[in-house]
Protein backbone atom coordinates (compact mmCIF):
# COMPACT_ATOMS: atom_id res chain seq x y z
CA UNK A 1 0.00 0.00 0.00
CA UNK A 2 3.14 2.80 0.34
CA UNK A 3 1.92 3.50 -3.46
CA UNK A 4 -1.00 4.62 -2.62
CA UNK A 5 0.26 6.39 0.58
CA UNK A 6 3.05 8.18 -1.61
CA UNK A 7 0.40 9.34 -4.17
CA UNK A 8 -2.24 10.59 -1.65
CA UNK A 9 0.05 12.83 0.13
CA UNK A 10 0.47 14.64 -3.50
CA UNK A 11 -3.42 15.33 -2.68
CA UNK A 12 -3.86 16.08 0.82
CA UNK A 13 -1.58 18.34 2.67
CA UNK A 14 0.22 17.97 5.79
CA UNK A 15 -3.29 19.01 6.99
CA UNK A 16 -4.55 16.32 5.64
CA UNK A 17 -6.97 18.37 3.63
CA UNK A 18 -7.40 19.33 -0.30
CA UNK A 19 -8.54 21.82 -2.68
CA UNK A 20 -9.79 19.80 -5.99
CA UNK A 21 -10.84 21.11 -9.19
CA UNK A 22 -13.24 19.18 -11.12
CA UNK A 23 -12.65 19.81 -14.94
CA UNK A 24 -14.07 16.63 -16.40
CA UNK A 25 -17.36 18.29 -17.33
CA UNK A 26 -17.03 18.45 -21.14
CA UNK A 27 -17.47 14.51 -21.42
CA UNK A 28 -20.64 14.71 -20.35
CA UNK A 29 -21.78 18.41 -20.75
CA UNK A 30 -21.10 19.41 -24.44
CA UNK A 31 -21.28 23.02 -23.56
CA UNK A 32 -19.62 23.62 -20.20
CA UNK A 33 -19.20 27.37 -19.94
CA UNK A 34 -15.60 27.65 -18.86
CA UNK A 35 -13.80 25.18 -20.38
CA UNK A 36 -13.83 26.11 -23.88
CA UNK A 37 -9.87 27.01 -23.33
CA UNK A 38 -8.98 23.38 -21.77
CA UNK A 39 -4.99 25.02 -21.04
CA UNK A 40 -5.92 28.12 -20.41
CA UNK A 41 -8.22 26.77 -17.57
CA UNK A 42 -5.67 24.04 -16.00
CA UNK A 43 -3.40 26.98 -16.19
CA UNK A 44 -5.32 29.28 -14.41
CA UNK A 45 -6.31 26.86 -11.43
CA UNK A 46 -2.90 25.68 -10.62
CA UNK A 47 -1.84 28.70 -10.70
CA UNK A 48 -4.45 29.49 -8.02
CA UNK A 49 -3.20 26.45 -5.72
CA UNK A 50 -4.89 23.68 -6.52
CA UNK A 51 -3.69 20.43 -4.89
CA UNK A 52 -5.47 18.11 -7.40
CA UNK A 53 -7.34 18.70 -10.24
CA UNK A 54 -9.77 16.24 -11.95
CA UNK A 55 -9.46 15.44 -15.94
CA UNK A 56 -10.62 13.07 -18.17
CA UNK A 57 -8.21 10.68 -20.46
CA UNK A 58 -7.85 13.29 -23.49
CA UNK A 59 -6.65 16.51 -21.56
CA UNK A 60 -4.43 14.65 -19.42
CA UNK A 61 -2.33 13.51 -21.78
CA UNK A 62 -2.61 16.59 -23.99
CA UNK A 63 -2.03 19.06 -21.14
CA UNK A 64 0.30 17.22 -19.12
CA UNK A 65 3.24 20.10 -19.11
CA UNK A 66 0.64 22.15 -17.41
CA UNK A 67 0.27 20.33 -14.17
CA UNK A 68 2.87 18.04 -14.29
CA UNK A 69 5.03 18.83 -11.00
CA UNK A 70 2.44 21.17 -9.88
CA UNK A 71 -0.97 19.54 -9.16
CA UNK A 72 -2.18 15.89 -8.53
CA UNK A 73 -3.90 14.40 -11.41
CA UNK A 74 -7.01 12.57 -10.80
CA UNK A 75 -7.73 10.73 -14.00
CA UNK A 76 -11.55 9.95 -14.36
CA UNK A 77 -12.11 6.34 -15.49
CA UNK A 78 -16.07 6.01 -15.61
CA UNK A 79 -18.23 8.08 -17.46
CA UNK A 80 -19.68 7.74 -21.65
CA UNK A 81 -23.09 9.02 -21.27
CA UNK A 82 -23.72 12.64 -22.25
CA UNK A 83 -26.76 15.17 -21.52
CA UNK A 84 -27.95 14.91 -25.18
CA UNK A 85 -28.95 10.73 -23.80
CA UNK A 86 -32.69 10.82 -23.14
CA UNK A 87 -32.80 8.89 -20.48
CA UNK A 88 -30.54 8.39 -17.65
CA UNK A 89 -27.53 5.97 -18.15
CA UNK A 90 -25.52 4.89 -15.11
CA UNK A 91 -21.90 5.16 -15.94
CA UNK A 92 -19.68 2.79 -17.90
CA UNK A 93 -15.71 2.47 -17.71
CA UNK A 94 -13.60 5.03 -19.72
CA UNK A 95 -10.04 4.16 -19.01
CA UNK A 96 -8.14 1.52 -16.61
CA UNK A 97 -6.18 1.84 -13.92
CA UNK A 98 -3.27 0.56 -15.83
CA UNK A 99 -3.54 3.59 -18.25
CA UNK A 100 -3.94 6.24 -15.27
CA UNK A 101 -0.37 4.67 -14.08
CA UNK A 102 0.72 5.30 -17.76
CA UNK A 103 -0.57 9.01 -17.35
CA UNK A 104 1.40 9.42 -13.97
CA UNK A 105 -2.61 9.81 -12.17
CA UNK A 106 -2.06 10.40 -8.46
CA UNK A 107 -5.92 8.98 -7.89
CA UNK A 108 -8.36 7.53 -10.44
CA UNK A 109 -12.07 8.30 -9.99
CA UNK A 110 -15.23 6.89 -10.30
CA UNK A 111 -18.48 7.37 -10.11
CA UNK A 112 -20.64 5.09 -7.47
CA UNK A 113 -24.72 5.21 -8.28
CA UNK A 114 -27.10 4.74 -5.26
CA UNK A 115 -30.66 3.84 -5.98
CA UNK A 116 -32.48 2.27 -9.41
CA UNK A 117 -32.26 -0.11 -11.60
CA UNK A 118 -28.47 0.08 -12.65
CA UNK A 119 -27.12 0.31 -8.89
CA UNK A 120 -26.18 -3.22 -8.50
CA UNK A 121 -24.01 -2.87 -11.75
CA UNK A 122 -22.57 0.67 -10.79
CA UNK A 123 -21.88 -1.00 -7.40
CA UNK A 124 -20.00 -3.88 -8.73
CA UNK A 125 -18.05 -2.01 -11.27
CA UNK A 126 -16.78 0.47 -8.13
CA UNK A 127 -15.74 -2.88 -6.67
CA UNK A 128 -13.77 -3.96 -9.33
CA UNK A 129 -11.90 -0.68 -9.93
CA UNK A 130 -11.07 -0.86 -6.23
CA UNK A 131 -9.40 -4.16 -6.46
CA UNK A 132 -7.16 -2.93 -9.25
CA UNK A 133 -6.38 0.02 -7.28
CA UNK A 134 -5.04 -2.08 -4.59
CA UNK A 135 -2.74 -4.25 -7.60
CA UNK A 136 -1.28 -1.21 -8.42
CA UNK A 137 -1.37 0.99 -5.16
CA UNK A 138 -3.25 3.12 -7.06
CA UNK A 139 -5.98 5.85 -4.90
CA UNK A 140 -9.49 5.49 -5.33
CA UNK A 141 -11.77 8.42 -4.95
CA UNK A 142 -15.59 7.57 -5.40
CA UNK A 143 -17.93 9.73 -6.30
CA UNK A 144 -21.18 8.72 -4.66
CA UNK A 145 -24.26 9.93 -5.84
CA UNK A 146 -28.07 9.36 -5.34
CA UNK A 147 -29.64 8.55 -8.22
CA UNK A 148 -33.01 10.64 -7.68
CA UNK A 149 -31.99 14.45 -7.72
CA UNK A 150 -34.54 14.85 -4.80
CA UNK A 151 -32.13 13.07 -2.60
CA UNK A 152 -28.90 14.71 -3.57
CA UNK A 153 -28.94 16.76 -0.46
CA UNK A 154 -31.10 13.91 2.09
CA UNK A 155 -28.71 13.20 4.53
CA UNK A 156 -30.07 9.59 5.32
CA UNK A 157 -29.30 9.10 1.16
CA UNK A 158 -25.59 10.39 1.09
CA UNK A 159 -24.83 8.88 4.25
CA UNK A 160 -25.71 5.34 3.01
CA UNK A 161 -23.94 6.60 -0.37
CA UNK A 162 -20.31 7.82 1.21
CA UNK A 163 -20.21 4.18 3.63
CA UNK A 164 -20.75 1.98 0.26
CA UNK A 165 -17.77 3.91 -0.89
CA UNK A 166 -15.87 3.15 1.80
CA UNK A 167 -17.47 -0.20 2.16
CA UNK A 168 -16.39 -1.38 -1.62
CA UNK A 169 -12.92 0.30 -0.81
CA UNK A 170 -12.69 3.69 -1.69
CA UNK A 171 -9.29 5.91 0.05
CA UNK A 172 -11.92 8.79 -0.47
CA UNK A 173 -15.02 10.05 -1.28
CA UNK A 174 -16.43 12.89 -3.31
CA UNK A 175 -20.11 13.53 -2.23
CA UNK A 176 -22.85 16.46 -2.08
CA UNK A 177 -22.31 18.69 0.97
CA UNK A 178 -26.04 18.52 2.82
CA UNK A 179 -25.86 21.65 4.61
CA UNK A 180 -27.73 19.88 7.56
CA UNK A 181 -26.51 20.17 11.58
CA UNK A 182 -26.54 16.54 10.62
CA UNK A 183 -24.10 16.51 8.39
CA UNK A 184 -21.44 15.13 11.33
CA UNK A 185 -23.33 12.35 11.21
CA UNK A 186 -21.94 11.89 7.89
CA UNK A 187 -18.56 12.21 8.39
CA UNK A 188 -18.70 9.96 11.62
CA UNK A 189 -20.16 7.20 9.07
CA UNK A 190 -17.21 7.14 6.73
CA UNK A 191 -13.96 6.12 7.92
CA UNK A 192 -12.15 7.92 5.05
CA UNK A 193 -11.91 11.68 3.84
CA UNK A 194 -14.85 13.62 1.99
CA UNK A 195 -14.64 16.03 -0.29
CA UNK A 196 -17.58 17.90 -0.72
CA UNK A 197 -18.62 18.41 -4.07
CA UNK A 198 -20.02 21.91 -4.99
CA UNK A 199 -22.55 21.41 -7.71
CA UNK A 200 -24.26 24.25 -9.76
CA UNK A 201 -22.97 27.38 -9.30
CA UNK A 202 -23.92 29.41 -6.14
CA UNK A 203 -24.07 32.83 -4.52
CA UNK A 204 -20.93 32.46 -2.14
CA UNK A 205 -19.72 28.38 -2.04
CA UNK A 206 -17.13 29.80 0.80
CA UNK A 207 -20.04 29.63 3.55
CA UNK A 208 -20.86 26.02 2.28
CA UNK A 209 -17.00 24.94 2.44
CA UNK A 210 -16.44 27.05 6.02
CA UNK A 211 -19.71 25.11 6.98
CA UNK A 212 -18.72 21.55 5.71
CA UNK A 213 -15.38 21.91 7.05
CA UNK A 214 -16.86 22.54 10.66
CA UNK A 215 -18.92 19.23 10.21
CA UNK A 216 -15.63 17.13 9.23
CA UNK A 217 -14.69 17.49 5.78
CA UNK A 218 -11.40 16.64 4.34
CA UNK A 219 -12.11 19.63 1.80
CA UNK A 220 -13.74 20.38 -1.59
CA UNK A 221 -14.05 18.98 -4.76
CA UNK A 222 -15.47 22.41 -7.00
CA UNK A 223 -16.22 22.07 -10.58
CA UNK A 224 -18.41 24.95 -12.22
CA UNK A 225 -17.79 27.39 -8.74
CA UNK A 226 -14.51 27.52 -10.21
CA UNK A 227 -14.67 26.90 -13.91
CA UNK A 228 -18.03 29.45 -14.56
CA UNK A 229 -16.22 32.15 -12.64
CA UNK A 230 -15.38 34.92 -13.87
CA UNK A 231 -11.35 34.50 -12.94
CA UNK A 232 -10.99 31.16 -11.81
CA UNK A 233 -7.47 31.70 -10.72
CA UNK A 234 -8.67 34.16 -7.78
CA UNK A 235 -11.60 31.60 -6.55
CA UNK A 236 -9.26 28.51 -6.23
CA UNK A 237 -6.96 30.90 -3.96
CA UNK A 238 -10.10 31.50 -1.72
CA UNK A 239 -10.90 28.43 -1.37
CA UNK A 240 -7.10 27.09 -0.56
CA UNK A 241 -7.07 30.11 1.85
CA UNK A 242 -10.02 28.56 3.64
CA UNK A 243 -9.29 25.05 3.32
CA UNK A 244 -6.18 25.17 4.54
CA UNK A 245 -5.90 28.49 6.72
CA UNK A 246 -8.87 27.31 9.09
CA UNK A 247 -6.72 24.06 9.35
CA UNK A 248 -4.26 26.19 11.15
CA UNK A 249 -1.95 26.42 7.83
Amino acid sequence: MDGKLVRLRRIFQADRRAVVVALDHGQFKHAANGLENMKGVISAVVNGGADGIILNPGPAAQFASVYAGRAALILRVTGASTEHNPEFDYHRRIATVEQAVALGADAVLAMGFIGGEGEAHSLALLAQIADECRRYGMPLIAEMLPVEPDYFYDTGWVRCAVRVGYELGADCIKAYFTGSPAYRSVVDYCPVPILIAGGPKVENPLDMVQQALEAGAAGVAFGRNVFESTVPEQEVEKLVAVVHRTSGN
